[in-house]
């Protein structure tokens, strides 16, 4: 073999080597963001309190929702169900209303945190049911999906609401980031509960997987390969693919009235993203409401007369009762 020959083996065999130790060290990174993010690794994680302290808008929005229980316990009840295996807790405010909210939040939030959109769902005639998902508050379980497995409690908690308290004939599903996703994925079901009338998502994401990407270029992190490694490591501690099993998968299989709320600077949910998501959805009765102002979660907290409002009408425009 000539010397230039040798020279190539060595060169091919250099980049084969430096990318596997490079995608050796980023896959213990990337395993390291997955149980900081998506795992409950201790029960003191992600807790019944305030999940940001330095963030003053979710301070306020967080003690504002405190006060709402405050004034509302006289009408709390605890509940419970078991799904899966996984004892899951949540809270129903029962105001005599026949029709019923369930409130979903997003990530490393309990049902705490919930209380904070309650008051336009009170205003609209609506009982209020809270729940801490997954891994999340006082509930059983060790991973956070991307709304994949909780989209299967949806069904649940409903059934039990009206079961229970047969009084409530409407339903409505009102979902924060991960929430709404696993709304539209419960939706898209067919053991889909027929007495939900509505969902109302705001910080919807295409995927959990392209959510992830925009995590990573906030944090100034490689999106490749640590994108295709999250996606991977999803897969072999879950089961679930957060590529696939995602929104934009499912949402025109949706047919309930969908309403969609948007923030233009919201950083994971791009615009664009919710647009198309917007676009897919085949339910008849759709509508989509662009906020100037607030980050990803914190549209209410930034226009509440009109995050309210918007909320009012949906129920209004669609309710049977």
């Amino acid at each position: 073999m000539p010397l230039w020959g040798y020279i190539l083996i060595g060169v091919v065999d250099f980049i084969i080597i430096s990318l596997a130790v490079m995608y050796l060290i980023t896959y213990k990174i990337t395993y390291n963001v997955f149980k900081d993010q998506l795992v409950r690794t201790s029960p003191d994680k992600w807790k019944r309190e305030c999940s940001c302290l330095t963030n003053e808008e979710h301070v306020r929005m967080f003690n504002i929702g405190l006060q709402w229980g405050e004034e509302n316990k006289a009408h709390k009840t605890e509940v419970t169900i078991t799904n899966d295996g996984l004892k899951l807790c949540g809270e129903y405010f029962d105001f005599g209303f026949s029709k019923c909210v369930l409130i979903e939040q997003g990530r490393a939030e309990s049902l705490l945190y919930d209380y904070y959109f309650a008051k336009p769902y009170k205003d609209a005639g609506c009982n209020v049911l809270v729940i801490d998902t997954r891994a999340n508050g006082n509930s059983e379980g060790e991973f956070v999906s991307a709304g994949i497995y909780e989209s299967r409690d949806i069904p649940v908690w409903i059934n039990l609401i009206t079961q229970k308290y047969p009084h409530n004939k409407e339903f409505y599903i009102h979902g924060i980031c991960i929430g709404s996703a696993a709304a539209i994925l419960a939706a898209a079901k067919e053991d889909f509960p027929k007495c939900v009338k509505g969902i109302i998502a705001e910080g919807t994401f295409h995927s959990f997987y392209e959510s992830f990407r925009e995590h990573l270029v906030e944090l100034n992190k490689p999106l490749y390969p640590m994108l295709w490694q999250i996606r991977l490591i999803c897969k072999l501690h879950m089961g679930v693919d957060i590529k696939k099993q995602a929104p934009i998968t499912y949402i025109d299989k949706i047919k309930v009235p969908f309403l969609l709320l948007c923030g233009k600077k919201d950083i994971y949910s791009l615009p664009e993203k919710c647009q198309s998501l917007f676009d897919k959805c085949s339910s008849e009765h759709k509508r989509m409401v662009w906020f100037d102002e607030g980050a990803h979660s914190h549209l209410r907290i930034n226009a509440q007369e009109k995050y309210d409002a918007e909320i009012i009408k949906f129920i209004s425009e669609i309710s049977e009762t």
